[in-house]
């Protein structure tokens, strides 16, 4: 068990492949503390075509002051006051905005829920795959007035000239109000809608709306065992479920609902809501929390298709940035692109050259305007691999440190496991550190070196060099010395 250990503390994930996570710019996810405000209804409860229905009020926040902010909770805070501990200014969100109230909410009374079979699906396991993004995909923030064409239409906000038709931000009949909502477009290389996601919080209630031109959103993950039971509404079958557990193991449980349908116009949809400020028996159920949840589900299935959803503002982004992918078999082509030439190694790297076993060279261009613009190249020999990821334009991240202060570096003077040994400011820095290239010498790298499984050592750091330009080192099984003249022919 000791050596297993050691093993795996040691295990980490290329350079190349961190970058590529690094690429994928999935919409924004958010803090969860969010703004508790706006009672549904003056009633406590209805009856209605399907169950009762107890509506949990809350109390709206409070107008911030001049010269304050508004925080997720409600609360107002002054601009020279820092905010408390996580807690998350509205402003961090450039396009988000909280759901305002229908301003006749009074007058309004509930619409009949059309009944949808929620299949449990508790305890069914997932198996997880990741989603991949095609060369050129880039995503682009949705702006209020994107979200209120998706479910007005065209025509914009339908006239106030009755009280049933009065609305707020969005249509009432969604019961969003007070929640926070924010979204984002995915779109190809050549700039077509590929799917756009919604998402809303509202304390610990939290819904994700995606949708898709011509078939069901993508998925993520493959439900061997689901069996969706179909229902119909409106003349469009509707696959829906649940689910009750801990979902974000807070402590608390949670209740999930979600469903999926394709509109009359063609539309896919997947809605997914956690939790809801409403309270109901649905459908005969005796959970309340869980009726709730599946009353907002409905809710949302009977707007898309009654009130229709509309993507046609969204079919072609406006601006497509520029990119390029290209994939290199020797060295000698990756030299060819000029402006990363100067901070490739000129010949393979020692070691590797002589290797008359089983080796490889792989390289790759990805540029995307704006996003990105590396060249990455490797020599791998069985399980070794000397990896140079060279980056422009500002596009990586990365972790200067002081040499002068080797305990922000040096991996000579901590054991593994690093977790236990590493100051948690540091971290970071001992784990991949950046250097500036006049500050480079063999000394830094040889504080870069630890035991490799294989044999021998490795070594992983940055070099910043005038200009901005980064260049990214993961060099297995070669010494200190063969590093440096690889890191040195460069500066």
């Amino acid at each position: 068990m000791r050596y297993y250990r050691s093993y795996m503390d040691r295990q980490e994930i290329s350079r190349e492949t961190h970058a590529k996570l690094l690429e994928l710019k999935a919409p924004r996810r958010t803090a969860r503390p969010w703004a508790k405000c706006g009672a549904l209804a003056a009633c406590a409860a209805l009856v209605l075509g399907v169950g009762v229905w107890k509506l949990s009020p809350a109390p709206a926040p409070a107008p911030a002051q001049s010269g304050s902010q508004l925080t997720l909770d409600g609360s107002s805070v002054p601009e020279d006051r820092p905010l408390p501990s996580g807690t998350v200014a509205l402003g961090d969100w450039e396009t988000g905005f909280v759901v305002g109230d229908s301003s006749a909410t009074e007058k309004l009374t509930f619409p009949m829920i059309p009944g949808i079979d929620y299949r449990d699906r508790t305890g069914i396991p997932d198996m997880a795959l990741s989603r991949a993004y095609a060369p050129g995909s880039f995503f682009v923030d949705l702006t209020k007035e994107d979200i209120q064409t998706i479910f007005w239409g065209p025509e914009g906000k339908p006239q106030a000239d009755h009280p049933k038709t009065e609305q707020g931000d969005l249509p009432w009949t969604l019961f969003w109000d007070g929640y926070f909502v924010h979204g984002s477009a995915w779109y190809d290389g050549q700039g077509q809608l590929t799917e756009l996601t919604v998402y809303g919080e509202k304390g610990r209630a939290e819904f994700e709306l995606e949708l898709r031109l011509g078939d069901l959103p993508f998925n993520c993950c493959v439900d061997m065992n689901r069996g969706d039971e179909l229902s119909e509404f409106n003349g469009v079958e509707v696959a829906g479920w649940s689910q009750v557990y801990d979902r974000n193991g807070d402590g608390e449980t949670d209740y999930i609902c979600g469903s999926e349908f394709m509109t009359q116009n063609n539309i896919g949809v997947r809605f997914v809501n956690q939790n809801s400020l409403m309270q109901a028996e649905y459908s005969g159920g005796e959970n309340l929390d869980l009726g709730g949840s599946q009353t907002f589900n409905a809710l949302f299935v009977r707007q898309a298709l009654t009130g229709g959803l509309y993507l046609d503002h969204l079919k072609t982004a406006e601006h497509i940035p520029a990119w390029r992918e290209e994939e290199f078999s020797t060295l000698a082509q990756a030299r060819q692109e000029a402006e990363f030439a100067p901070y490739l190694p000129a010949s393979e790297p020692e070691g590797y050259s002589s290797y008359t076993g089983n080796k490889e060279f792989y390289g790759r261009l990805s540029y995307q305007e704006g996003i990105q613009n590396m060249l990455f190249v490797r020599w791998s020999r069985g399980y070794d691999n000397v990896e140079v990821a060279v980056y422009r334009d500002g596009c990586y991240t990365c972790n200067p440190v002081d040499p002068d202060n080797p305990a922000s570096y040096d991996l000579r003077l901590y054991e593994i496991p690093w977790c236990d040994s590493v100051p948690e400011e540091y971290r970071e820095t001992v784990d991949h550190p950046a250097f500036r290239a006049e500050d480079m010498s063999l000394a830094i790298v040889e504080a870069r070196g630890r035991e490799h499984d294989t044999g021998g050592m490795t070594y992983s750091f940055d070099v910043i060099h005038p200009g901005g330009v980064v260049v990214s080192y993961r060099c297995d099984g070669l010494t200190a010395a063969q590093v440096w003249e690889m890191v040195c022919e460069t500066l």
